[in-house]
């Protein structure tokens, strides 16, 4: 039995996670990237993978490979950054732009990390023009 749905729209693990799923340490997005192709070949139609400081790659639906780095802030806590991420590429995806749906999920995941709650938009909106 499977720990978790490959057959899913979106799976965000943290190269952590995709890590541990597989067994291996992810050190490079280039890896992560690698996994997260191994992932859409279980049935994951987009696989996005937030790196932290190295940033995040996702691998779309149709297996094209988006990058985007990091914004710069100091983290204050990061408890539901990965949530916010993935609310932010949700939200951004509604029309199909996966290069602009990583940059706003990096951008609220960020702003969350840099804030004492959730993230407010006009920090994400600063972040955004980060990336």
């Amino acid at each position: 039995m499977s720990i978790f749905r490959t057959d899913s729209i979106l799976l965000k693990p943290n190269d952590r996670e995709l890590g541990e799923i597989f067994g291996a340490e992810l050190t490079t997005p280039e890896q992560a990237a690698g996994y997260a192709e191994k992932l859409r070949g279980m049935g994951a139609r987009n696989v996005l993978v937030s790196m932290a400081e190295k940033g995040a790659v996702l691998l779309d639906e149709n297996g094209v490979l988006h990058k985007c780095g990091v914004c710069s802030g100091t983290v204050r806590n990061s408890v539901g950054a990965g949530d916010s991420m993935v609310a932010g590429f949700v939200a951004g995806a509604v029309n199909g732009d996966y290069d602009y749906a990583l940059k706003l999920g990096t951008a609220c995941g960020g702003a969350t990390a840099f804030s004492d709650g959730l993230a407010k938009r006009p920090l994400i909106d600063e972040l955004l023009k980060q990336l």
